[in-house]
């Protein structure tokens, strides 16, 4: 007889890259997925680990200037939306960190544009919290939650 964990069905699942834009974490010595990509039948999850303004060497992009590391963190999480075929509009949810919150107004005059520039509607869930990141020279990273229709009838 099987116990209840043997007979436990494992999700699908598998990482999300981008390799013209983000080089893989592990290349730099962290072990941790750019993202992970959920098929539950007719609905996709895409999770997507917290992002920042890293180039595709895994190199920090404009270190110190909160102004382009926040242009390049969603720049990142928009790249990795679309290796996976979607954009903005499936964005379900946002965590946003921030290495101080005196920048939050400036993050937030840049995330609203960008929201509006891309059509969203509604804007997606979110949290902002001042955090100390991985790397003294970061200033911003965002966590992204998308979720997909797969049906045919959308």
């Amino acid at each position: 007889m099987k116990t209840m964990l043997e007979s436990k069905m494992h999700i699908l699942k598998k990482s999300i890259h981008a390799p013209d834009f983000l080089n893989e974490p592990i290349e730099y010595g962290n072990a941790f997925s750019r993202g992970i990509k959920v098929d539950a039948g007719n609905i996709t999850f895409l999770f997507i680990s917290g992002t920042a303004s890293v180039d595709k060497h895994g190199n920090t992009y404009c270190p110190n200037d909160f102004s382009n590391q926040v242009k390049r963190t969603f720049d990142n999480l928009t790249a990795l939306l679309k290796a996976e075929g979607t954009d903005w509009h499936d964005v379900v949810q946002t965590r946003c960190y921030l290495k101080d919150m005196k920048f939050y107004d400036e993050f937030n005059i840049y995330r609203t544009h960008f929201y509006k520039e891309n059509n969203l509607d509604p804007f997606p869930s979110s949290v902002a919290v001042q955090a100390t990141l991985c790397r003294p020279d970061l200033l911003v990273e965002i966590e992204a939650t998308a979720i997909l229709n797969n049906s045919k009838e959308k």
